[in-house]
C-alpha cells in the first residue's frame, strides 16, 4: 500500500505544472515584440523619405522604419509572445492625427485617414505622426479590447507584459517649417492625460485581468520590502492577467496618476522599482545579471533593421546571457527580403 501511494504522489507531481519547483514572474524569460501595433510603411513614404536621407540625419534613417507586425492574436498565438510595445500619441479632443501630412507630398496616397475613430477623442496608436502612421490598432481602446478578446479566449494564459510608451513628440514639434505646412505638434501629457489613460484601461479591462502596483506592494511598506521579503507572485498567481508598465514620464504618471495602474521603469534606488530598462546589453551583461536577481529587467534584441539586414545575433546573444526577463525584438519571426534572422527561447 505504501509502495503505491508512493507512485501515486509521483505521477501526480509529474502531471501537475505547478507541483515542482513552480517559477516566480522574474524567473520566466520571455520574448517581447518592439513596436507590436506597426506595419510597414507605404514603399512611397520610403522612397520619399529616402530622398531626403542626408537632411535627416543618421539616427533618422528611413531604413529603420522599414518593418511591421502580424496582429497581436498571432502574435500570442503562433509566436509565443508574451509581451508587448503600444506607443500612444495624446488626442483629448480629437482630430489631432487624422491627417497623415507627408502624404501632402505624394500622388496617389491620401491625407485624411478616413477613419471615425480618429475624430474622436483618446489616445491614438502611431509611431511616429504624420509620417510613419500604418498600424494595425488605430486607438488604444481597439488595442484593448483586442487584448480582452484573446485573453477570454485563453484563460489561464501566462502574464502579458504591456509596455506603454507616451509620445510627445514628431516632425511637426520639432520643425515650424514643416508646421507650416500642416505638420501638428504633439500634444503633451499632462495630469488629465494621465489619469485617462488609467481610465481608458479600466474601462475595458476587468480588475481581476490587471497585476498593479498595489498588487505586488500588498501588505508591505514598500515595493523593495515586497521583493526582499517574498519575492515575485508565482506564475499560476498570474494567470490571466496582464502587466502594464511605462517606459519614460514615470515620475510625472506617479505624480499626477491617483490609481497608479500602470508600472514604470525605474531606477534601483527608489524603493519602488520593480522594474528596470536596459536596451542594451552587449557590454552590460554584468549589470543585468545582478539587477536581475531582484527585478525584471527589459532589454532588445536588435533595433533600427540592423541586425535583419546583417544577420548579427551578437546583441540576441547577448540578451540571452545577461538574463533579462524580457526580451524585445522587431523579429520573432524572419523578414526573409534580408536575412533568415530570428528570435526565439
Amino acid at each position: 500500500m505504501r509502495s503505491l501511494l508512493l507512485v501515486l504522489a509521483i505521477l501526480v507531481n509529474y502531471s501537475c505544472p505547478f507541483a515542482q519547483d513552480e517559477l516566480r514572474l522574474n524567473e520566466r524569460k520571455v520574448i517581447a515584440s518592439h513596436n507590436s501595433y506597426k506595419k510597414r510603411p507605404d514603399q512611397k513614404v520610403l522612397r520619399l523619405l529616402s530622398k531626403v536621407k542626408k537632411q535627416l540625419g543618421p539616427e533618422n534613417d528611413p531604413s529603420q522604419l522599414d518593418y511591421g507586425h502580424v496582429s497581436l492574436p498571432i502574435q500570442f498565438d503562433s509566436f509565443a509572445v508574451r509581451g508587448i510595445e503600444i506607443d500612444l500619441y495624446n488626442d483629448p479632443i480629437g482630430g489631432h492625427y487624422t491627417r497623415r501630412r507627408i502624404n501632402l507630398f505624394l500622388s496617389g496616397l491620401r491625407q485624411r485617414s478616413n477613419r471615425e475613430v480618429m475624430d474622436k477623442p483618446g489616445f491614438k496608436v502611431l509611431h511616429i505622426a504624420d509620417v510613419d502612421y500604418e498600424t494595425n490598432y488605430l486607438t488604444f481602446r481597439q488595442v484593448l479590447e483586442e487584448l480582452k478578446s484573446w485573453s477570454l479566449k485563453h484563460p489561464g494564459h501566462d502574464p502579458i507584459f504591456v509596455n506603454i510608451e507616451p509620445k510627445a513628440d514628431g516632425p511637426g514639434t520639432f520643425s515650424k517649417a514643416l508646421r507650416f505646412f500642416g505638420f501638428k505638434a504633439s500634444i503633451p501629457y499632462d495630469s488629465l492625460a494621465f489619469c485617462a489613460l488609467d481610465e481608458e484601461i479600466r474601462s475595458v479591462l476587468p480588475e481581476n485581468m490587471c497585476f498593479t502596483p498595489a498588487d505586488l506592494r500588498a501588505s508591505f511598506s514598500s515595493v523593495k520590502e515586497r521583493l526582499l521579503t517574498s519575492g515575485w507572485p508565482f506564475m499560476s498567481e498570474l494567470a490571466g492577467k496582464f502587466i502594464f508598465i511605462l517606459d519614460g514620464k514615470g515620475d510625472q504618471y506617479e505624480r499626477f496618476s491617483p490609481t497608479h495602474l500602470l508600472f514604470t521603469y525605474g531606477s534601483p534606488s527608489s524603493d519602488e522599482t520593480a522594474f528596470v530598462i536596459r536596451n542594451e546589453p552587449r557590454g552590460h551583461e554584468v549589470e543585468i545579471a545582478e539587477l536581475a536577481k531582484m527585478y525584471i529587467v527589459r532589454t532588445r534584441s536588435d533595433a533600427g533593421t540592423h541586425e535583419s539586414r546583417t544577420n548579427d545575433y551578437s546583441r540576441f546573444n547577448a540578451a540571452k546571457r545577461s538574463g533579462a526577463q524580457i526580451i524585445s525584438t522587431d523579429y520573432y519571426k524572419p523578414d526573409v527580403r534580408w536575412s533568415e534572422y530570428k528570435v526565439g527561447l
